[in-house]
């Protein structure tokens, strides 16, 4: 065997070698070299009470530069047995035993975990972890299960993904953040296979080609993988309504975030000036991008991540390597950034974020202002400085214009004076800063964010997107002035509860949510007239339609029909109220009861016993999740099934699949408590 070639071996689960391939290595070796790749996949050996590799395991240590030393983190070899464990412990109880078997399925749904280790002559030369998710597997909770496992899984959940696992509408249709626009709708379906890290730890090894082989293997390991999790579509019309959906069901993507890995970079910062220390920093990470990108991984959209398609058709296989996208950066914030770092490093009592404030006003007093002032402090600023050259026009290291900032800062005051006193102001409402934003549009993905998470902790993020009550009037005030709207009425409401569509019934019922509820409505009110008259078997078959209403009054249905008539009645309501133009508020369903010749008034007997308020929320309660259960995003999409053409036909709005953040709308919200995981 030449000198220059070395046999891998790539085991999956077992430590026995079942498959070989033939590795080039460079022949500046010097010596024939037998490398041996070991892979486990924790699918198989996560039984009985394993351990799956959460946030709980032990802080990656960052570590090495080169192109084939690629990742977020180190990989601790000396874990690995510890991963893999098996909890020995055994309970005393069956019905103990059953829940935590329930609790070990679910997992296994989520992710399975690939650990891969290359030795040569016995010796650890690299390593790699990947995981395999399900992503149509726990879609309706999508950003909560891919927050745990590790940062890595929670930065690419929350920076690329809508919190039901789609790609953010941006890197698709924006301008700017859709980047080459390769990845469209095609990277919001199927399961992912998320590279986490890439770690050559043998230095001789490096830029020999050791690492694209290892990712070569790794992306070749989870396609087998995926062909043998995929079934076999034999009833694919039946469970995903079409052959072309089952096939987007089951289209599997690989993923990674390319990061700078700090241990061997920081012996090249030291005693070198700030700029040496950025020079070497952006070679260090465009080395890590070309590295992936040679493997055939793209950008995604404007992000700082990539994406490799098993589609040999995909347009990214024909997209070269020089024609990738790269977003824009600011050298001179970058340079600032890593001169307040050698300062920091030199005296760890800098207060580095009131230094960089102390520099812009020095260089822009009036973007300072802007960022530190109340709104009425600020408008008062710039009226004592408007006749002086205080460069109203400039902008800071990121291109931000005095309109980019006192519009995200949620000042209508000081946005409102300047537009109207400020020459040529106006034209700033179409200016992007470095990332592509228009002043409105940075305002909008300031409100995204402030809708749908909460940081806590170092490193985790809490998808509070359920307890969204609408945007503040100062946040609703700046978006009508950039949006030339009235802020009043319908439009106000829009703008309050992130209307996109403009057609939201009272600001946050979109025409597709309205035409699920009004499906669920209509077969609701059908189905509980069955067997109405026997109250017995009525109660029990109806059980989880009755799970919100209070059981002092469940046990009066039992007894009373027109009570249950009543209860039945409200769906039909509902739906009449959600016909009219109305939300299904307590308040205007009692207003649609008032209204209808009803006799015997069984509606108003069941209000007056169960109370208007809670007597509506037993009912819509009920529709709302239904709804959310059977929705293409938040549920399982068997609404969308029956809907079909009349769904698809309807325009998307933001509010589409926010079934929880209506619920609260309506006043049917359970309570206010935000739990934050462990």
């Amino acid at each position: 065997m030449p000198s220059n070639v070395g046999r891998l071996y790539f085991c999956l689960s077992t430590r026995q070698p079942i498959f070989s391939y033939l590795i080039k290595v460079s022949p500046t070796l010097g010596q024939e070299a037998k490398f041996i790749i070991s892979m486990e996949n924790d699918g198989e050996t996560r039984k009985g009470n394993g351990v799956s590799l959460k946030r709980s395991r032990m802080d990656f240590e960052d570590d090495g530069s080169t192109e084939d030393d690629i990742g977020n983190d180190e990989f601790d070899d000396s874990e690995e047995e510890e991963w893999w464990k098996e909890d020995e412990s055994s309970d005393d109880s069956e019905e103990m035993d059953c829940e935590q078997d329930i609790e070990e399925h679910e997992r296994i749904q989520m992710d399975e975990n690939f650990v891969a280790k290359c030795t040569c002559d016995g010796v650890a030369v690299a390593t790699t972890l990947a995981r395999y998710i399900h992503r149509e597997g726990v879609r309706s909770e999508f950003w909560e299960r891919m927050e745990e496992p590790s940062e890595e899984t929670c930065d690419v959940a929350f920076h690329v993904f809508h919190r039901y696992g789609t790609v953010k509408t941006k890197y698709k249709d924006h301008p700017v953040q859709r980047g080459t626009g390769i990845w469209g709708k095609q990277l919001d379906h199927g399961p992912l296979f998320l590279i986490e890290n890439v770690h050559v730890t043998a230095m001789e090894l490096r830029r020999k080609g050791l690492g694209q082989r290892v990712v070569s293997l790794l992306l070749e390991k989870a396609k087998r993988f995926w062909l043998d999790d995929k079934p076999d579509g034999e009833d694919a019309d039946l469970f995903y309504g079409s052959n072309e959906a089952f096939e987007r069901a089951w289209t599997l993507h690989a993923l990674v975030s390319p990061g700078i890995l700090t241990p061997d970079i920081e012996s090249q910062l030291v005693g070198k000036s700030a700029e040496e220390r950025l020079m070497t920093r952006v070679r260090v990470q465009s080395g890590a991008i070309d590295f992936w990108r040679s493997c055939g991984f793209r950008r995604i959209g404007a992000s700082r991540c990539f994406a490799f398609s098993f589609d040999l058709q995909h347009q990214s296989r024909n997209l070269g390597l020089t024609s990738d996208f790269d977003p824009r950066r600011s050298h001179a914030e970058d340079l600032e950034d890593e001169e307040l770092e050698v300062i920091y490093e030199a005296d760890r009592s800098t207060e580095v974020k009131r230094l960089k404030m102390d520099r812009l006003r020095d260089s822009l007093p009036l973007h300072h202002a802007a960022l530190t002032l109340t709104d009425e402090e600020l408008k008062a600023f710039f009226v004592s400085h408007v006749s002086g050259e205080f460069g109203w026009d400039r902008v800071t290291n990121s291109e931000a214009t005095l309109l980019h900032l006192t519009a995200s800062e949620l000042k209508p005051l000081s946005t409102r004076w300047l537009l109207e006193n400020v020459q040529h102001a106006d034209t700033w409402k179409t200016a992007r800063d470095i990332d592509g934003y228009t002043p409105l549009e940075a305002l909008q993905e300031k409100l995204e964010i402030m809708r749908t998470r909460k940081s806590f902790g170092l490193f985790r993020i809490l998808n509070v997107s359920d307890h969204f009550k609408g945007y503040p009037d100062t946040a609703v005030y700046c978006l009508s002035m950039l949006l030339e709207m009235d802020a009043s009425g319908l439009d106000k409401a829009c703008l309050r509860y992130g209307c996109t569509c403009g057609e939201c019934l009272e600001g946050f019922i979109s025409p597709r949510m309205r035409s699920s509820l009004i499906c669920q409505g209509e077969t609701n009110y059908d189905l509980n007239q069955e067997e109405i008259d026997d109250g017995s078997f009525w109660i029990q078959d109806n059980d989880y339609t009755l799970v919100h209403l209070d059981p002092d009054v469940r046990r009066n249905l039992k007894t009373k029909k027109s009570l249950r008539k009543g209860f039945v009645n409200i769906f039909r309501i509902a739906v009449e109220c959600l016909n009219a133009g109305r939300a299904p508020t307590a308040a205007n369903i009692e207003w649609r009861c008032n209204n209808r010749s009803e006799w015997p008034p069984d509606t108003k007997n069941y209000l007056r016993r169960a109370g208007t308020q809670m007597g509506c929320r037993a009912v819509l309660r009920y529709m709302l999740d239904v709804a959310k259960e059977e929705d293409e995003k938040a549920g399982n999409g068997e609404c969308q099934l029956i809907l079909k053409k009349e769904w698809s036909d309807l325009p998307t709005c933001r509010n589409d699949h926010e079934f929880e953040f209506a619920a609260r709308a309506c006043g049917y919200s359970d309570d206010d408590f935000i739990s934050f995981p462990c």
